[in-house]
């Protein structure tokens, strides 16, 4: 994910772009890069389909995009596609074939201008063929032809009313539409000179379920016979479940989704993890409060809730100086590194746990409570039980805070005043628990209404 970020005086925004290419890298994504291109490139039986898996947030966008800066180093012509900015499916199989068209149109003529006549004519016929190409697939689109990709739930008034808009093409149409994954091989096949093509499909988890498989199937029906490698990121467990609500929507079948997708993915490639030593040194510099950037105490409880995922650490170091800031705006009591840290500690909460996040409003004893119950190793009891079991994972978290935990100097829990304060600021900066409406704003410069900052 690259550096780019937004500033106002001593605040910083992370974005989650991926970054640009290989020397952005800073995770060592590149090393495990160098391989999997060197087999890009030296697979002979092609097309080739690479499923690039790992969950949301690891960075997968990211390792392409070293991957495509690369392979473009090694001279391969490289398309990015991202499936998920088109919201029908007849949209997305016409947006990615018609991405790769006129990719290759845009470089075909680059070569047909500066080349010599015998490579000006090879580039007119095959630009030819592009366009005929592009045609076909746009006339497709308007007849909504590609009968296995929309699932058979046309009508015939849909068919009419988008006929209306074009043309209706003759026979060399109807033939050339029988002809595509030919010509297409054809045409890479001039525009790569006999190599190949690599495409790179980018946040199929990210689309609807209908939207992501399309894609796939795109790929088995048009573009099936080129001499191409298909890159797919992707989240694999959210794509296999896709695969299986398409075969039976009210009863998906498990393992005919994974069945489905180890006959499209030829090679299964899982994302390396990310060191959290990696991230710490990335994003240390980016927390812009002194008393909390060199923190032991908040990189730990970091680790402890978002592991090492980028993304969700990107955003949680987001909410943490936006709350900092916030808690800043009375000159005359700014915030303690006590309060700060329990600031961080309420934010990951919220992201993590935002059922006990909410409990915690009510009731802002429980979290004393279950400081006493880790250090006295007692069980909970009542709706504290409750609230755990509803909550997996919310007793690690608080355990790994504890103020009586050796090696840390975390401290006591927060007092009830504290907890109401760094709640209602949260709520502004963090957005409320379980994406509900936001209350009025209970802070002001002097702190929250009728309260001081009790720190």
């Amino acid at each position: 994910m690259a550096d780019s970020s937004w500033r106002m005086g001593g605040l910083m925004l992370l974005t989650d772009n991926p970054i640009p290419d290989a020397d952005g890298d800073r995770f060592g994504f590149r090393a495990h890069a160098d391989v999997l291109c060197e087999a890009i490139a030296a697979t002979e039986d092609l097309p080739l389909t690479v499923g690039v898996f790992g969950p949301w947030g690891m960075g997968k966008s990211s390792f392409m995009k070293v991957c495509q800066d690369l392979l473009a180093k090694r001279g391969l012509p490289t398309v990015w596609f991202n499936p998920w900015k088109y919201d029908q499916k007849d949209e997305i199989w016409h947006a990615l074939i018609q991405s790769v068209l006129t990719e290759i149109a845009q470089k075909l003529e680059e070569r047909r201008l500066a080349g010599d006549l015998a490579l000006r004519e090879r580039m007119a016929g095959a630009l030819d063929t592009v366009r005929r190409l592009s045609q076909a697939a746009a006339w497709l689109l308007a007849r909504r032809a590609a009968g296995p990709l929309t699932a058979g739930i046309l009508t015939a008034d849909d068919v009419n009313a988008a006929q209306d808009a074009l043309t209706e093409p003759g026979t060399e149409t109807y033939l050339h539409v029988n002809r595509f994954e030919q010509d297409f091989a054809e045409v890479v096949g001039t525009y790569t000179d006999g190599g190949r093509l690599v495409l790179f499909v980018d946040d199929l988890d990210r689309c609807t379920p209908d939207a992501a498989i399309t894609v796939l199937d795109s790929l088995k029906l048009f573009l099936g016979e080129a001499s191409c490698v298909f890159v797919l990121a992707m989240d694999y467990q959210v794509v296999a479940e896709a695969a299986a609500r398409r075969f039976n929507a009210e009863h998906p079948d498990e393992a005919r989704g994974r069945q489905y997708l180890e006959k499209l993915i030829h090679f299964p490639y899982h994302l390396p993890g990310v060191s959290f030593e990696a991230i710490v040194r990335h994003l240390q510099g980016k927390i812009t409060d002194s008393q909390l950037s060199g923190s032991r105490e908040l990189w730990e409880l970091i680790e402890v809730a978002f592991e090492a995922n980028p993304r969700r650490v990107r955003r949680f170091v987001n909410g943490l100086n936006l709350t900092a800031v916030t808690l800043r705006l009375n000159p005359d009591d700014p915030p303690s590194r006590r309060l700060l840290l329990h600031a961080g500690t309420l934010l990951a909460l919220r992201m993590k746990h935002p059922g006990f996040f909410a409990a915690l409003r009510a009731d802002p004893g429980v979290w004393r409570r279950y400081d006493d119950a880790e250090f006295y190793k007692s069980d909970l009891s009542g709706q504290d039980a409750a609230l755990s079991q509803e909550n997996p994972g919310v007793r690690r978290l608080l355990a790994a805070v504890a103020h009586r935990r050796e090696g840390f100097d975390f401290p006591d829990p927060p007092t009830p005043t504290e907890i109401r304060l760094l709640t209602q600021v949260l709520t502004v900066t963090g957005g409320p628990p379980n994406g509900g409406a936001a209350p009025a704003p209970a802070f002001t410069p002097a702190g929250a209404t009728g309260e001081g900052q009790g720190q």
